[in-house]
């Protein structure tokens, strides 16, 4: 009978090691995928910031002089 015991104490002891062990992979694996979405969102967000400072390059009011197409100039009209 104490035998039995003892080998169930041990079985128990083992299967909440097991599970504790389980769940701890568990967690680091969320916070790897947690780390790995922040890492990509910190990234996008260089993106973004990086795109409108283009976006504000191109479409300020120097870029857009030079790029529009010159107005051919008016004649003046003299009376004979």
């Amino acid at each position: 009978m104490l035998i039995f015991r003892f080998t169930a104490a041990l079985l128990l002891i083992l299967a909440v090691s097991l599970v504790g062990i389980r769940l701890e992979k568990e967690e680091l694996a969320l916070k790897r995928s947690i780390s790995l979405q922040q890492y990509r969102m910190d990234q996008l967000l260089e993106e973004r910031a990086r795109l409108r400072i283009r976006l504000h390059e191109l479409t300020g009011p120097e870029s857009l002089a030079e790029t529009s197409s010159p107005q051919p100039e008016q004649k003046a009209v003299t009376e004979p």
